[in-house]
């Protein structure tokens, strides 16, 4: 019963998960360009707030007004529901498998991360500690963040002579400005998300975009704070593009160089930094889609009046008494419609106190070796052939 709930839920926080992603990147293209890029990248809590909504208890209060429950989309749009499953007892080996299954393929996907972060941050050999907290590689040509909760900014160890110092100072800029938003840390928390739906290939893919986001919201912090003009910043950022590892074997950090075509990112230079105004308000919107949507998920995932009648208590007391008036006795309590064969014969002993109707019907079924076969709101029970 527990693993076919467990399973249950973690289909529905699948479909709503990527249902989110989906509106994200929808919207984040459009919030760019009317609140800024800062602001739009707090569209993202939009995903984990729908998704955790899937986990929460249903509200006490009747929500059937606004929205069906996902139990009754998951079960039309699937074949054999979940719940029908639970009904007609033990659930099949196959959910335990597949449960299983999603374990191992989150501890493979998280020693996977691990093992890639350890040997990157071994590949940049011995860290040389710098001013400023900031330490030096012979091994990169561009300055970094690496780690979450101890994020350090890296640059090459000809960091000073490679660059400009108008090119040092804005790239040291937007590796800060990483760390003053915590976005490596941020992106450990989605890497880690990523893990748990190692199997959607959309979380993958978001992971991406959720990486170039933050680049776009540190490009737009910078150019606020310093003088210099957008079109040296850009020529910056096109200096040090030059071939890169995939982003497959990427570490946890940030990056000043961008696995995405550079175009865009140099694109949103052009437009001019929203006002205080406009970004509080671009906040305050994702703020409250992320919050529409947690109650949203919250009432649709509430029990529909199916379920409530399926949860429905009842107390079953007889003593050798006829299976066919045993059966009766649960339609009449549950009020369902039961048919039963005239095949069914047999007496039984039944002292059940307080327990869903389901679960009564299952142990008599099941007692008595017979079968259940459903119908539109008709449950036949018949003898096993």
């Amino acid at each position: 019963m527990m693993n076919v709930s467990l399973a249950g839920t973690f289909v529905e926080a699948t479909f709503v998960s990527s249902l989110a992603v989906l509106i994200v990147c929808v919207l984040r293209k459009p919030l760019r360009r009317t609140t800024g890029a800062r602001s739009a990248y707090w569209a993202w809590l939009l995903v984990p707030a729908a998704t955790l909504a899937v986990f929460l208890p249903a509200p006490g209060f009747d929500t059937q007004p606004f929205a069906g429950s996902l139990q009754d989309l998951l079960g039309k749009s699937l074949p054999g529901s979940l719940e029908t499953v639970s009904e007609s007892g033990s659930p099949p080996n196959y959910i335990a498998l597949g449960i299983a299954t999603w374990v191992l393929g989150v501890l493979v996907m998280a020693a996977t991360w691990i093992t890639r972060h350890h040997r990157f941050v071994r590949s940049l050999g011995n860290l040389e500690p710098g001013p400023g907290g900031v330490f030096r590689s012979d091994f990169v040509v561009a300055p970094m963040v690496i780690g979450a909760l101890r994020a350090r900014v890296i640059v090459p160890t000809d960091f000073d002579t490679r660059y400009t110092p108008e090119e040092c100072r804005m790239m040291l800029a937007h590796e800060r400005a990483h760390l003053e938003r915590g976005d490596a840390l941020a992106y450990a928390a989605a890497a880690a998300w990523s893990c748990l739906f190692w199997f959607n290939p959309l979380m993958h893919w978001a992971l991406g975009r959720l990486r170039f986001d933050q680049d776009l919201a540190c490009d737009a912090l910078v150019v606020s704070r310093l003088d210099t003009g957008r079109r040296r910043y850009a020529d910056a950022l096109l200096k040090v593009q030059m071939p890169i590892d995939s982003s497959w074997r990427r570490s946890v950090g940030c990056h000043w160089k961008s696995t995405h075509p550079l175009k865009e990112r140099i694109v949103m230079l052009k437009y001019s930094s929203p006002g205080r105004v406009r970004h509080a308000s671009g906040v305050a919107l994702a703020v409250a889609l992320a919050a529409s949507a947690l109650c949203a998920v919250a009432m649709a995932a509430a029990p529909s009046p199916a379920q409530e009648s399926a949860a429905k208590l009842i107390t079953v007391d007889a003593q050798d008494i006829e299976t066919r008036d045993v059966l009766k006795m649960i339609a009449d309590k549950s009020g369902q419609n039961i048919l039963v064969s005239d095949a069914v014969r047999g007496k039984i002993t039944v002292h059940l106190k307080d327990i869903p109707w389901t679960k009564a019907l299952s142990v008599v079924v099941q007692s008595q070796g017979l079968v259940t076969r459903q119908s539109g709101d008709i449950t036949f029970i018949d003898v096993a052939r």
